[in-house]
């Protein structure tokens, strides 16, 4: 039987069912460089996992995925070390802040609720507008494996404000003031909702900047990575909502996932890519809402964590718990190592595959 309490979750779940669910988010991962937290988070809570355990846990599988991406990126040369190093320092400064608000929000009992209307919104939102330009392209007979999609009037504002850098690798000048507020912002986002930032990121690079599709997945995954990274320790220390029984599978699966989705993803074409991508933020929307709506007619209170009492649970479980609570940091800090070793070795063991 694969059933196991989680310690600090405090519910029973299947971990073959969640091995699952981490190799569905990594093949997300790897085919459209997005993170896939996009898609996890709301997977484990609809699994029963509290909220703010599926959003604190979730970034441990995130590390692992993204350090998979980003490990296959640097080695076709694929990452702009001068565009990622500005990216992530907005992107740090973010998550700084959204870790001070997941802590205000869960403080006043509005962290559940909160997540809930920001998913429907932000996903609603982005798949809208993702699915009006893929099937432009495809209309205008552009489906080009790299394309950059159509010049646009925002663009062009972007690009006329001050502080403008050239980054010759990738054929394009862009203003620092909209991408540093913009990583500032997604970095905000991404840590409260556990979204690593990807499905918002990508999407911004290819539109308000026109980086080719590439270029932006690669850049994606650095900043995950690294702001992922930064919201597990910061999560394992603050709010010691780290569950390591429901991290390791998501790894796990997470990085045989990763590795399929890379293979799939020199097969797609640009338009074909940001279609499916699109098609896949509407669907997870649309769940979202469900689920609200249905929890407004029954009346349902949100899901909150419940300390499970040591002497219920097995000798390792509760030596776990006392650990993410005594020695929050050296948890954190295992739990991440973890990720980050399964997500480069995993790379490097699939290329020689």
């Amino acid at each position: 039987m694969l059933d196991f309490i989680l310690p600090i979750a405090g519910v029973w779940i299947n971990l073959g069912l969640v091995a699952g669910v981490g190799l569905l988010i990594g093949f997300v991962s790897g085919l459209f460089g997005v993170g896939g937290g996009f898609l996890m988070t709301p997977i484990l809570i609809f699994l029963g996992v509290p909220p703010s355990i599926a959003v604190a846990t979730g970034s441990a599988q995130l590390v692992a995925s993204a350090t998979f991406s980003a490990t296959v990126a640097a080695r076709q040369r694929a990452i702009d070390p001068k565009l990622s190093g500005f990216l992530i320092g907005g992107a740090l400064l973010g998550t700084g802040i959204g870790i001070a608000l997941f802590n205000l929000l869960s403080r006043l009992g509005r962290l559940d609720g909160m997540i809930g209307v920001a998913y429907v919104v932000l996903l609603g939102t982005v798949g809208s507008l993702m699915l009006k330009e893929s099937l432009g392209s495809f209309r205008r007979k552009q489906p080009h494996a790299d394309e950059r999609p159509a010049e646009n009037v925002l663009q062009r504002w972007l690009g006329g404000l001050p502080m403008v850098h050239d980054f010759p690798r990738l054929g394009v000048s862009i203003s620092l003031v909209p991408l540093v507020l913009i990583s500032i912002v997604i970095g905000i986002i991404g840590t409260v909702l556990g979204v690593g930032g990807g499905f918002m990121f990508v999407p911004a690079l290819i539109y308000f900047f026109r980086l080719p599709t590439r270029s932006a997945v690669a850049a994606s995954q650095v900043q995950i990575l690294v702001t992922m990274v930064t919201a597990t320790l910061l999560h394992a220390v603050f709010n010691h909502a780290i569950d390591i029984v429901l991290a390791v599978p998501l790894i796990f699966g997470g990085v045989f996932g990763a590795h399929l989705g890379t293979l799939a993803g020199r097969v797609v074409n640009g338009a074909s890519f940001r279609l499916a991508l699109a098609a896949l933020i509407l669907l997870v929307a649309a769940r979202f809402l469900y689920a609200l709506i249905a929890s407004l007619l029954a009346g349902s209170a949100s899901v909150t964590t419940k300390p499970v009492s040591l002497a219920a649970l097995p000798a390792w479980e509760g030596w776990i718990v006392i650990q993410a609570n005594q020695s929050s940091l050296l948890y954190g800090i295992a739990t991440a190592l973890l990720a980050l070793f399964c997500g480069y070795f995993g790379a490097r063991l699939f290329s020689r595959a």
